[in-house]
């Protein structure tokens, strides 16, 4: 029966032949010699349908039936088709390599079928050193210098399969190898690590009974055996128990009041557990007794990549009941944070609390905390709280006012992540300045500033009318009523921002001055407060310590502050002359001395003594040239 057309076509296409150049569609290479590309738009030729979808680059054709974009031909896919093949025999060459070596453990060793499984599958460094010795055997055979031709790429894939596994058997009959080696490699101890432990007259499992007796009591239990390495790097004596001892004290860890899945978890985690007393060990058992929580609940929060101390455990409960909790209450905050327990083994707890105490904390601080603990790991509690304190330390606040912060807002410190402090202030478009005024006044900032939170630009503020707003609620905080012409006088005579005006004030104060008396001369002499801290302490300086005079003579004559330290030092240095020449009073008011203007100081006290002129010059140039030859700070 004749096919029909359409099938005939479908049957005659060469799609195979198209993406291999290949020679067994003579007449489309004929059609196409003809034409100078192979993209056919006449219709009616028999090979349209098949051309007009194909492209050529130099002999090669490929096939794009499901895009239009150029095909990518060339050296590119030749290296990754090589890579692929490549790769693909290693694969190959690895599992006849593990076939190889798992009939040798088995069969020839005669190791127990499951172990040999495991030995060759689960070490792969070994497997790939055994491949490198047999290398040749999985080179192609040649003849005469050339390779020899297979029609079936089968055929010679299975040649070279025979090849590599006769040179591992060879290998395996006549090199001996140690069985150790795989064996550490596949509990899951690398090669750097098991070199030392590899024994120095032993190279056959078998020799070894106690070994793989104990090794198959672990499997057995339920311990895999790709973590076994870890007991056998951490507790190698494990390994040297006798017949029943190491079921005894698997036993006796369960007689603990630990279920079997807990007692896993617990030799995984501390493997030394298995060579000690678990009795003295594991005090913390009993502490959880007392605190009414059951023995295998700790069996929940253990885990096998990390590690315990279980001596020093037992001191985080110590640290609740010194710390006045009942035993009621430690095993309620236990319940709420096992981390205070597992983390670090109290490690990281304490390390949180001597944050604490280093800011100020107190017992009663303490308690609250514990009592209000934020819902997180105490890791990650003091990881941001020391990020909190650097993050405050960065924005410029003073290492005083740090600890009151974390004594105040400790917890909302450790439950946020915070951004770095040049992002929020690039999004919030402010100055370190402004935000450290910004946290310090609102605390619970600090909640939208952590990570993966959207910080929105505040609003741009007119900063003469806040610097003005400022010198208000400084007046006003110092008794100032508004409106009142005390208020109009400081705001006329203020200059410079508002928020250093309160700096200023501190300094005073803490120089010695009473605060009322400071006010006092702030009222009397407003303009003081427009000097920097630097410039008034110096003169402060000079006035008690080469002048002689008491502090409290501040208060009666504010505007010393105002008078520069030269004048001063100028107009003294005149007065004691005089004094010594006996052409003047004792006593002279401070105001009076420098409060008179240099013309009438002179006409009026100088000239009093026949060489006073001449000494006053002197003292202008011997003051003017300390002055020049003193080196000036940028604040200056």
């Amino acid at each position: 029966m004749l096919r029909s057309v359409p099938a005939a076509r479908h049957r005659w296409l060469p799609w195979n032949g198209l993406a291999r150049g290949s020679s067994r569609t003579p007449h489309c290479h004929a059609a196409a010699a003809a034409v100078s590309s192979w993209h056919v738009h006449d219709s009616s030729s028999p090979c349209a349908s098949s051309w007009s979808w194909a492209s050529q680059v130099g002999d090669r054709i490929q096939l794009r039936p499901f895009s239009a974009a150029p095909a990518i031909v060339g050296d590119g896919i030749e290296d990754v088709d090589d890579r692929r093949v490549k790769q693909m025999r290693r694969r190959r060459d690895a599992r006849i390599a593990q076939k190889a070596f798992m009939e040798y453990l088995h069969v020839t060793r005669g190791i127990c079928f499951s172990d040999a499984e495991h030995m060759s599958k689960r070490s792969p460094i070994f497997i790939s050193k055994l491949l490198e010795k047999v290398k040749d055997a999985a080179k192609e055979p040649t003849e005469e210098g050339e390779e020899v031709p297979f029609r079936s790429k089968v055929k010679k894939r299975e040649m070279r399969d025979e090849r590599v596994s006769k040179a591992l058997v060879r290998l395996f009959n006549f090199h001996p190898i140690n069985e150790f080696e795989p064996f550490f490699e596949s509990i899951g101890i690398a090669p750097g690590e098991y070199e030392p432990l590899l024994p120095r007259d032993l190279m056959f499992l078998n020799d070894d009974e106690t070994m793989l007796d104990n090794f198959r009591v672990l499997c057995n239990y339920g311990i895999a055996r790709t973590k076994i390495g870890r007991i056998y790097r951490d507790a190698t004596e494990v390994f040297s128990f006798g017949h029943g001892v190491l079921a005894s004290k698997l036993k006796a860890l369960e007689d603990q009041g630990l279920s079997k899945t807990s007692v896993i978890k617990l030799v995984m985690s501390s493997p030394v557990i298995l060579v000690r007393d678990p009795n003295v060990e594991l005090k913390i058992l009993r502490w959880l007794d007392d605190v009414g929580i059951q023995r295998d609940w700790l069996g929940r929060f253990l885990s096998v990549k990390k590690s315990y101390n279980w001596g020093k455990m037992v001191q985080v409960p110590q640290f609740f009941s010194d710390l006045g909790f009942t035993n009621e209450g430690i095993g309620k905050l236990v319940r709420q944070n096992p981390d205070f327990l597992f983390s670090g083994s109290g490690k990281m707890l304490f390390s949180a609390v001597l944050v604490m105490l280093k800011a100020g904390f107190g017992k009663k601080e303490l308690v609250d905390l514990f009592l209000n603990f934020p819902n997180l790991s105490v890791d990650n509690f003091t990881r941001n709280l020391r990020r909190g304190i650097f993050f405050l330390a960065e924005i410029g606040v003073s290492e005083e006012d740090i600890k009151k912060f974390v004594v105040s807002n400790g917890s909302i410190l450790g439950s946020v992540q915070l951004k770095k402090p040049n992002s929020i202030m690039t999004h919030l478009s402010v100055g370190k300045k402004r935000l450290c005024r910004m946290v310090m006044e609102d605390p619970q900032l600090l909640m939208k500033f952590s990570l993966g939170a959207k910080v929105s630009r505040i609003p741009k503020v007119d900063l003469h009318e806040a610097s003005f707003k400022e010198k208000v609620k400084f007046l006003q905080n110092l008794g100032f009523m508004e409106g009142s012409e005390r208020m109009t006088r400081g705001l006329k005579a203020f200059r410079g921002k508002g928020d250093e005006l309160k700096d200023r004030y501190d300094f005073l104060v803490k120089t010695g001055l009473d605060p009322e008396h400071v006010v006092q001369m702030i009222t009397m002499a407003p303009h003081v407060l427009n000097q920097k801290i630097h410039v008034l302490e110096s003169k402060i300086s000079f006035l008690v310590n080469d002048m002689g005079y008491p502090l409290s003579t501040l208060v009666f004559f504010p505007s010393f502050l105002s008078f520069t330290v030269e004048r001063t030092k100028l107009r003294f240095l005149m007065y004691n002359w005089l004094l010594e020449k006996g052409v003047i009073a004792t006593g002279l008011a401070l105001s009076t001395l420098l409060a008179t203007a240099d013309k009438h100081f002179v006409k009026r006290y100088v000239v009093r003594h026949p060489m006073g002129l001449e000494v006053w010059e002197k003292f202008k140039t011997e003051v003017a040239s300390t002055k020049n030859n003193t080196p000036c700070t940028p604040d200056d």
